[in-house]
């Protein structure tokens, strides 16, 4: 299964990264473009949505609720199917 990581961890690594390159006290342009590039990274990790979806309760609306979906798969098979689809959704749309 694919791995996530909180915004905020990464947000957190790229401060210590900067304060690192900070401390070394190399004033070159290379350093000076890493921690921009950081910078950076940071304000566009900022513009990422983070969306809260409840896979149970939106599995059980649409097929545990449904007289027809409801016989075509049991439960541990649905959701994993479920699961599944939800989280090459979210690869396809590159989150």
């Amino acid at each position: 299964m694919e791995q996530y990581i909180s915004k905020s961890a990464l947000v957190e690594e790229f401060n210590r990264l900067i304060a690192e390159l900070v401390e070394e006290g190399e004033d070159t342009m290379f350093e000076q473009g890493r921690i921009s590039a950081f910078e950076d990274a940071k304000l566009f990790i900022d513009t990422l949505e983070v969306k809260e979806v409840d896979l149970e309760k939106e599995y059980e609306e649409f097929v545990i609720n449904d007289p027809v979906y409801n016989r075509l798969t049991n439960y541990i098979v649905g959701k994993a199917i479920a699961k599944h689809f939800f989280e090459l959704g979210l690869k396809a749309k590159g989150e």
